[in-house]
């Protein structure tokens, strides 16, 4: 038993070791999206608001933490994609972000100006709402990519938006109020991108490591949803057309603790059987990749 466990943290922490370059990376896409957001937050909103109504007040603080939320889901989409090798996916970043940052950032900020309204704006209900607004994002950001597990998202945004609305504060007070938010909101959007890789990585049963190299690995988790090999601008995984490869050329999932793949009809034509079981350790080649299934 205690082997076991000993055994287990070991597999966690080698996990979040792994996974660390992964989440530095997004981390620092969600830092461009906070200090973006900050930029486009105080251009198209006025934060005076000493002489408007309650209502006035949470709808302007509400849709400020939209453009916020907004912002950093668009970057951090935008850097998964580039992540995946799949390019700059501008557009599809923008449309997948739009609903998740948009929804998040005008609860979050009604539910924190009603706060401070009620109880007074200090720096813990400061920090807490932060919270609130990257678990919320987390949690919308779960639907975006796939098999980001909807609690771990939520989870991961909200320890991100802990440190970072700490951070905030910290610099809001060291480099005066323009400065400091543009850095703190960076920094919200830093440990977002970065906690929800981290926790996702350390808890989850199954992934795909992608092969572009002997030095280049990239990480995709396993779940209900497939993940897409082709052609196509939704593959998750691109497979150049110009190669033979069809717009979905294949779809690995995970099915009752099984994981399969599942070739499409004119792609595997030649092939006995179109779905596979996969086990862990188990490589396939496909162009110039080679994708490998690891599991707890």
């Amino acid at each position: 038993m205690i082997l076991s466990k000993i055994s287990s943290r070991q597999n966690l922490f080698k996990n979040i070791l792994d996974n660390s370059k992964q989440a530095l990376q997004l981390g620092l896409w969600g830092a461009l999206g906070g200090a973006i957001g900050s930029i486009f937050g105080d251009i198209l909103l006025s934060r005076n608001n000493e002489n408007n109504s309650f209502i006035a007040v949470v709808i302007s603080t509400s849709f400020w933490f939209a453009i916020i939320g907004m912002s950093i889901a668009f970057t951090l989409l935008l850097g998964y994609s580039w992540y995946l090798k799949k390019g700059f996916q501008w557009l599809e970043s923008l449309k997948s972000a739009f609903l998740p940052g948009l929804l998040s950032g005008l609860i979050a900020g009604g539910i924190a100006q009603t706060i401070y309204t009620i109880l007074g704006s200090t720096e813990i209900l400061r920090v807490i709402c932060w919270g609130i607004a990257g678990g919320l994002l987390g949690l919308g950001l779960s639907f975006r990519i796939p098999n980001l597990n909807k609690i771990r998202g939520l989870g991961g945004g909200f320890l991100g938006g802990i440190i970072g609305g700490c951070l905030f504060i910290a610099f809001s007070l060291l480099a005066g109020e323009i400065i400091g938010r543009i850095f703190g909101l960076a920094a919200i959007g830093f440990f977002i991108g970065l906690m929800i890789i981290l926790i996702e990585a350390a808890f989850r049963e199954a992934w795909l490591i992608v092969h572009y190299s002997d030095n280049e690995q990239k990480t995709v988790t396993l779940g209900n949803q497939p993940v897409i090999l082709g052609s196509s601008n939704k593959a998750h995984i691109y497979l150049p057309k110009s190669q033979g490869y069809t717009p979905i050329t294949a779809k690995i999932y995970l099915e009752n603790k099984q994981i399969f793949i599942k070739f499409d009809d004119e792609y595997g034509q030649k092939m006995k059987h179109l779905t596979q079981e996969l086990n862990n350790g188990d490589k396939r080649k496909l162009g110039n990749i080679s994708i490998e299934i690891k599991t707890q």
